[in-house]
């Protein structure tokens, strides 16, 4: 894990409480306790632990109810270790049954519960880290659908465009040469005929406009896949970033502003497809943050550089990130969108491809004011 793991400890004893967290302090964990199922519940919310150590006889809610409505709400579930009483092998079978990590039997020493926790927080670890894998593999899946729906899709839409634009070309021609025949016929003729003339000069120019418009959304379905080009090569971010842009129109609907300050960028060494995915998901994440503030939003997207790095910045007015979640936002499967409600990938594969460019992104955010992503890429990546 990037950040220290964190452990809740949930007992209705305090000595109790105080023991196993004396027991588990300086070992590189992050405690918080609890003194019953019930406020551990609304802790949990807030707290986001990797691990719960919870007694399982407790007045409310025990800890096998614990267990199971943590199993059921939480998004990305803690492991919970639960401790019995001695003898109680059946409470502690019941406890695996319904998807404990483990159990301890009081009296336990305090290396057993050292061992239990570290084994613990181990396994969460190299959950995650398979979870991570599996985006990156279910990203580069996607990624290479995409390349081939893009293909398909130019080539299914160019030729029949093709034909619209040739025909509404010979329609414009025509016009025109009918207008130049008109002005030679008698007042009443001309007049009559100009007339036609100019509503099919008007209908050409919108099938030219609509023509011109289908054209540059193929165009950037094409820049943004990046369809026939090797994975890895110098390339221009610039591209990336303008065709994400271009892509969102419809996600934006005339309600979110996008200000758009691109310096003079050069080419750095870099796998186009994935960054251009990385651009999408910071702009997605900051119209999802827009939405949920409820107001009119607005995007500022900047990019410069220096003689090593170069840099791009995000900058919504959306709802902010909460400071007890700003280290979580990369974590697979953390999502602010509700439980069960999105996959909360976007973040973690954004990061997972920075790091692939030898690079990092940096987060500030203001709740209830909006959030700043500042990615920072590597100008030249080592040999």
């Amino acid at each position: 894990m990037s950040r220290p793991a964190r452990i809740l400890v949930i007992d209705d004893e305090e000595a109790a409480r105080y023991g196993i967290s004396r027991a588990l302090a300086n070992q590189g964990y992050t405690l918080e306790e609890a003194a019953d199922g019930t406020s551990a519940l609304e802790r949990i919310k807030e707290f986001q632990p990797d691990v719960i150590i919870s007694d399982i006889n407790m007045p409310g809610v025990d800890g096998l109810s614990l267990l199971r409505q943590v199993r059921r709400e939480a998004a990305e579930p803690p492991l919970v270790v639960l401790v019995t009483a001695y003898g109680s092998e059946a409470v502690a079978a019941e406890a695996l049954r319904a998807g404990a990590y483990d159990y301890l039997s009081k009296p336990f020493d305090v290396e057993q519960l050292r061992a239990v926790a570290r084994n613990a927080v181990e396994r969460q670890r190299l959950e995650r880290e398979l979870k991570q894998s599996r985006a990156a593999l279910l990203h580069a899946e996607k990624m290479a659908s995409l390349g081939r729906l893009v293909a398909g899709v130019a080539h299914e839409i160019n030729t029949p465009l093709g034909v619209i634009q040739s025909n509404t070309q010979t329609a414009a021609r025509a016009a025109h040469k009918i207008g130049e025949w008109s002005r030679a016929q008698p007042p009443e003729t001309g007049e009559a005929v100009k007339r036609w003339v100019d509503v099919l000069g008007a209908t050409s120019g919108l099938a030219e406009s609509a023509c011109e418009r289908i054209s540059a959304i193929v165009t950037n379905l094409r820049h943004f896949a990046r369809l026939d080009e090797a994975e890895l090569q110098r390339a221009q971010v610039r591209d990336g970033i303008e065709s994400a842009v271009a892509l969102l129109g419809r996600e934006l609907g005339g309600t979110i502003d996008v200000v758009q300050e691109l310096a003079e960028l050069p080419e750095i060494e870099c796998a186009p497809r994935q960054l251009n995915q990385l651009f999408m998901n910071l702009l997605e994440n900051a119209v999802e943050a827009i939405r949920q503030s409820g107001r009119r939003g607005a995007i500022r997207i900047r990019a410069w550089s220096d003689d090593d790095t170069l840099k791009i910045a995000v900058e919504d007015n959306g709802c902010g990130i909460r400071a007890e979640n700003l280290e979580k936002i990369f974590d697979p499967g953390f999502t602010t969108k509700g439980v069960k409600v999105g996959t909360g990938l976007g973040l973690p594969i954004a990061i997972q491809i920075a790091r692939a460019h030898q690079g990092r992104i940096e987060v500030e955010s203001r709740p209830g004011e909006g959030s700043t992503f500042t990615v920072t890429l590597a100008r030249n990546r080592p040999a």
